[in-house]
C-alpha cells in the first residue's frame, strides 16, 4: 500500500469518528447545535446553483481526481483548488463556490470531535458532489436560504451537471478535459 493510500484510510477513519461524534453532538436532547426553525415572518432566500458554481465544482473535482498530493477525505483552501484561474484573474468564476455547501456538494473542515466547529477557508468534496460532477445523480436547482444555512431545497425542478453547463452554452466535455 503506498503513502497516498494510507493517508486516505487514516483520513476516512477519522472524518468518520469526526462525522459520528458531531451526529451525536447535534441529535443530542437540548443540543445547541440544532439548527432552529426561521423566525416567523423570516423571508428565505432563493439561491440558484449557477454554471460558475458547476465549474467551481468542477475545478474542484479535478483537483482530487489529477493531483498527485490531493487525497480524497483531507480539506484544501481556495488558492489550492482555483490558484490556475487566480492567476488567469478568472475570479468572478470562483467568487461564490462556497455556496455550494447549500446542496452539501463540498463541506467545510471539521476542527473538533466534541463541537462542531470548522476551519475558515478549507474545503473538501463530498460524494454528492463527485455523483454531481460524473453525472450521476441530480441537483435541485434552488435552494432556500437564511444566514448561510439551507433550510429546503426546491426539489421540483431537478438538474444535472451538463445541463445547466449546456443552458449557458458550455460544454461539459470541454470543461473536464480541461
Amino acid at each position: 500500500m503506498s503513502k497516498k493510500d494510507d493517508k486516505q484510510v487514516i483520513t476516512e477513519n477519522l472524518r468518520d469518528k469526526l462525522r459520528q461524534e458531531q451526529d451525536k453532538l447535534i441529535n443530542a436532547e437540548n443540543s445547541p447545535y440544532k439548527r432552529p426553525k426561521p423566525p416567523k415572518g423570516v423571508k428565505l432566500r432563493k439561491t440558484s446553483l449557477t454554471a460558475n458554481m458547476c465549474i467551481s465544482l468542477l475545478w474542484i473535482y479535478k483537483f482530487y481526481r489529477y493531483n498527485e498530493n490531493a487525497v480524497l477525505g483531507q480539506y484544501y483552501s481556495r488558492k489550492d483548488f482555483f490558484g490556475d484561474l487566480m492567476e488567469a484573474n478568472e475570479e468572478s468564476i470562483i467568487s461564490n463556490y462556497t455556496h455550494l455547501k447549500y446542496w452539501g456538494l463540498i463541506e467545510p473542515m471539521p476542527t473538533s470531535p466534541t463541537e462542531i466547529k470548522y476551519k475558515k477557508g478549507y474545503w473538501g468534496i463530498t460524494e454528492n458532489g463527485i455523483g454531481f460532477c460524473q453525472k450521476e445523480i441530480a441537483m435541485p436547482k434552488y435552494a432556500l436560504v437564511y444566514k448561510d444555512f439551507p433550510y429546503e431545497h426546491i426539489t421540483n425542478s431537478y438538474v444535472m451537471i451538463d445541463e445547466l453547463l449546456k443552458e449557458h452554452n458550455l460544454n461539459y466535455e470541454d470543461l473536464i478535459k480541461i
